[in-house]
């Protein structure tokens, strides 16, 4: 199925105002009740899950793994929204893909020294294998290579929304995190007993497994 999104021809800022916020949604804005609002911290963790990649990828194609974000939150049925005279409207893609490269680019000097310090002792030990036998960044790299930006994310964004339905995301085995007391905002957004919500916790301990994602990658593939 073709997408009614073009990253060449970016969704300018909307001019009608979305009626309802749900959990597919990004909010902007400062304060607890954004920060808590559950699309915002699935953004968040799916930002965090793309960081070593764009750590691992070149000047030319960090943009694309911004617009890739931006894009799989779209394809999913979410708005990046703003409001403004307490309705909200959508900012745009070029505000979103900025505000996306700004969080990513956020701990990158560690990142990249932690990744180095990983590809090092895998040279050594051969110890620190992923389940292909590659290094992690030897998949970072492949993923690069095949531009397949997109379909990392929409992978990891599929993963945080519906861990039973694929692999892509490790998360805790149990959810057993009591429920986040939601403020007046967030229950605004998505309702006081919105199960995304409550499962901050739980997103805040998920890891990406880039294997699982490649074989999902390739599985997408017509034969």
């Amino acid at each position: 199925m073709t997408s009614r999104f073009d990253d060449n021809v970016p969704l300018p800022p909307g001019t009608a105002s979305v009626v309802k916020v749900t959990c597919m949604d990004v909010v902007m804005g400062r304060g607890s009740g954004t920060q808590n609002h559950c699309g915002n911290v699935t953004y968040r963790k799916l930002v965090f899950l793309n960081k070593e990649l764009y750590a691992t990828s070149s000047k030319f194609d960090k943009l694309k793994i911004s617009k890739a974000i931006v894009r799989a939150v779209r394809e999913k049925g979410g708005h990046f929204l703003e409001m403004k005279d307490k309705l909200y409207f959508d900012i745009g893609d070029k505000r979103a893909w900025d505000k996306t490269s700004q969080a990513l680019r956020e701990g990158q000097t560690e990142i990249r020294k932690r990744l180095e310090q990983e590809e090092a002792r895998w040279k050594e030990s051969k110890s620190s294998l992923q389940s292909d036998g590659s290094s992690k960044v030897a998949q970072y790299k492949q993923i690069i290579s095949d531009h397949r930006f997109l379909d990392y994310s929409k992978q990891v964004l599929e993963s945080l929304y519906n861990p039973s339905s694929s692999a892509a995301v490790n998360l805790p085995t149990t959810e057993s995190t009591p429920g986040v007391h939601t403020p007046e905002a967030v229950q605004h957004a998505c309702g006081p007993n919105c199960p995304h919500a409550r499962r901050r916790e739980t997103l805040n301990k998920a890891s990406a497994d880039l294997f699982a994602i490649q074989q999902a990658i390739r599985g997408r593939e017509p034969s």
